[in-house]
């Protein structure tokens, strides 16, 4: 697609921030999401993801997306917290993930809801869409919450993919409390601050603009970039706050499987953190708060301003 000056800026910028993290492998990516895929979105209030859910379909709606016999691809698509209610709703749905393990969950919860779902193992990080045959080919592509799509070229491979709509989402900002990681970060020493995490939330890294799935685009250059295109996707803003409860030892044990999954922790930094925790928990009771700031949007790809 042609782009005028600001656009290019904004690729500019975009390109640029990705440059400065690591660009995390097919493999590591794949065998990361498949170590969380069988307790992925279990945990947390199921009212919270329906009412999400239905705050999706409503803001598609809202851009004239109709679900009933829509043509449907699912990026990153993880246990299909998307892909089975849009099937529910008469989608024809192509699943796509890194993660075998997620894949199985959705196989398993279309199977027992009597649901055709199309579902592909495979890296968007590195698909030829043109070998799958999904250039242009779809009613609806979803990016929702994945770091599939993470830069500028994963991105404007999920428009190529679309006839109508897209819809992504992402971050904006979140604060995991960040008091508790930096003094874990002093007590470990030469561990980045990033990699250090509150059990009670999600194990993610921090990327540029909000986005904490690593290397990542977050919510700001997407937006920008459609928008100096001259695009003008519906755009919808959430804000959470969540506050978390637990024993100290199992605060403590989630951190030290987390931060092993990078490395291996010596014994002597196993027993700093639960030192830390046990610290911080006068009544034997580790307590968090974060809040969390997301946005979601959904274009149309062939309606756009002349920007």
């Amino acid at each position: 697609m042609a782009k005028n000056d600001n656009a290019k800026c904004w690729a500019d910028l975009w390109k640029a921030s990705v440059k400065k993290y690591d660009r995390t492998g097919d493999e590591t990516q794949a065998a990361r999401w498949n170590q969380r895929s069988e307790h992925f979105g279990k945990a947390g209030d199921d009212e919270k993801r329906k009412k999400r859910a239905t705050e999706i379909f409503k803001l598609l709606k809202k851009a004239g997306f109709n679900p009933k016999g829509a043509a449907v691809l699912d990026i990153g698509c993880g246990p299909g917290t998307l892909s089975i209610p849009l099937a529910k709703a008469g989608a024809r749905v192509t699943s796509l993930d890194i993660a075998s393990g997620m894949l199985d969950r959705l196989r398993e919860t279309a199977k027992k809801e009597k649901l055709e779902i199309r579902v592909m193992e495979g890296s968007w990080y590195t698909a030829d869409i043109g070998k799958l045959g999904f250039r242009n080919k779809f009613d609806l592509v979803i990016a929702s919450m994945t770091p599939a799509v993470r830069d500028l070229e994963t991105f404007d491979r999920m428009m190529a993919c679309s006839r109508k709509y897209c819809y992504y989402s992402n971050f904006i900002q979140r604060d995991m409390g960040n008091s508790a990681h930096q003094e874990l970060h002093k007590i470990l020493g030469e561990m980045n601050a990033s990699q250090v995490h509150d059990p009670g939330m999600r194990d993610h890294d921090h990327g540029p603009a909000g986005h904490e799935h690593g290397p990542g685009p977050g919510l700001v250059y997407p937006f920008m970039y459609l928008y100096t295109l001259g695009y003008r996707p519906l755009l919808t803003l959430t804000h959470d706050t969540r506050k978390r409860e637990q024993d100290w030892n199992e605060a403590a044990d989630r951190t030290i499987g987390r931060l092993e999954r990078r490395r291996e922790l010596t014994e002597g930094e196993k027993e700093k953190i639960r030192g830390f925790y046990r610290d911080a928990s006068p009544d034997g009771k580790y307590r968090s708060k974060s809040e969390t700031y997301r946005g979601m949007m959904v274009w149309s790809v062939d309606t756009r301003e002349k920007a």
